[in-house]
Formats: structure tokens, sequence, C-alpha cells
């Protein structure tokens, strides 16, 4: 009897952290985990960089974040919070269905890209399995992934020229959509002005664009820009 009281003792609830600038999904998807013993939410936030503070100071089992925010987005903080939070499981919530956005989420190796119209018990399910350790998709964005044996990680089947890019330049690129100036973008990523231009021309160089003008509308047109 004893033994069965201190195996209850040792199960403790998956601490969750939940970053999306929709303030209104925060609040909704906190109260539906805090209605559960399973699950306790140990810190939120509705801004990409205010999200890594909180991971970093509540070093959760699981983070769900969004994937665009004004300023700095998931794909400018995730990489480096990776490295930062090793044993936080880093996944995606998104409503944004997209394979340029699947192929960075799984090179930068993050463990789950979760749609936002599953159902609570399914986004459940998702969370326990994220801190079980595995990987974790939707069925319709699994559909766009094939497993690559070789380098024991997941690929994106399409053949689009944007899932060439490094997430970092992906990052570039879609602030160039957005209409900010290169010494924008440098201030928003902590770069030099130099960097960021070298690596627009290399965009551009890769993609066969050959202006800014012309970079940006293939970025929208390809649905880089989700705000």
């Amino acid at each position: 009897q004893r033994l069965k009281k201190d195996i209850v003792m040792d199960v403790s609830p998956i601490r969750v952290v939940i970053v999306d600038d929709h303030r209104v999904i925060v609040e909704s998807l906190s109260a539906l985990l805090e209605l559960m013993p399973d699950f306790s939410v140990v810190g939120t936030a509705i801004a990409a960089d205010e999200g890594a503070e909180v991971v970093l100071r509540t070093r959760p089992d699981v983070a769900l974040f969004d994937l665009d925010f004004p300023g700095r987005d998931s794909f400018d903080i995730v990489p480096q919070l990776m490295k930062r939070a090793p044993s936080t499981r880093m996944a995606f919530l998104t409503a944004h269905l997209s394979d340029v956005f699947v192929s960075q989420a799984v090179r930068m190796d993050a463990r789950g890209y979760i749609l936002k119209d599953e159902s609570s018990a399914e986004l459940c399910a998702a969370i326990k399995r994220l801190h079980a350790g595995e990987y974790v998709f939707s069925d319709a964005v699994r559909d766009r992934l094939t497993w690559d044996a070789a380098s024991g990680r997941y690929t994106v089947r399409a053949d689009n020229m944007l899932c060439g890019l490094s997430v970092q330049q992906l990052s570039i690129l879609r602030h160039l959509a957005r209409g900010e100036s290169v010494k924008e973008i440098a201030g928003i990523l902590g770069r030099s002005e130099k960097s960021i231009d070298s690596h627009k021309y290399r965009i551009m160089h890769r993609l066969g664009i050959h202006d800014r003008v012309e970079l940006c509308r293939y970025a929208i047109r390809e649905g880089l820009t989700v705000v």
C-alpha cells in the first residue's frame, strides 16, 4: 500500500508554457489545461521575446509557440532557445499550414507542428506525447513529411525553392516581405547591416530574383507574411 502511495506522489503535472500573440488563445488554452490535473501552465507570453524569457525562467517540460509575431518571431527565437533550454520540448501551435514553415520547423528539429483546428482532446494528447519524447504532427502536416533514416529526421516532400533556405535566411526574407529595411532587420535580429545585406543578396541569387521589390512580391505570393 505504501508503494502505491509513493508512486502516485511521484507523478507530477506536465509543466507548459504558451506563447501566442492572440491573448484570447493564451487565456483559453491556459484555462483548458488548468482544469486538468495532468497539466500545469507555468507561464504565458504574447510576444516571442517575452516567451523566450518565460521559458528560460520556468524551464517547462513543453513550450508551445505560435509562428508569427510582430518584431522578432518564432523562427528568430526558437532555434537559439532550443540550445539554451534543451530539456524543454519546443513545438509550434499554429493556424498556418505551409510546406515552407513545416520544412523550417523540422530542419531546426522542433518537436512538433500542431494545427489550431485540433480538438482539445487531441491537443492534450499531443502535449503528453511531446512530454514523452515523441515528435508530434497534426495529420495534415504529417502527410507532407517523410522520414529520412540516413539523417534521422523528417523532411518535407514538396520541391519548393524556399525550403532550401536556411532558417536564418527564411527569417530575413519574411522581415523583408513585411517591408522592413535592412537597418530595421539588423536592429530586430541583433546583426550588422552588412550581414543582413549579404544574406539578402544570397537569397536573391538562390531564388533567381534580381531586385528587392520582386523579392518581396515573391515572398508575399508564397505566403510568408501571415500576420
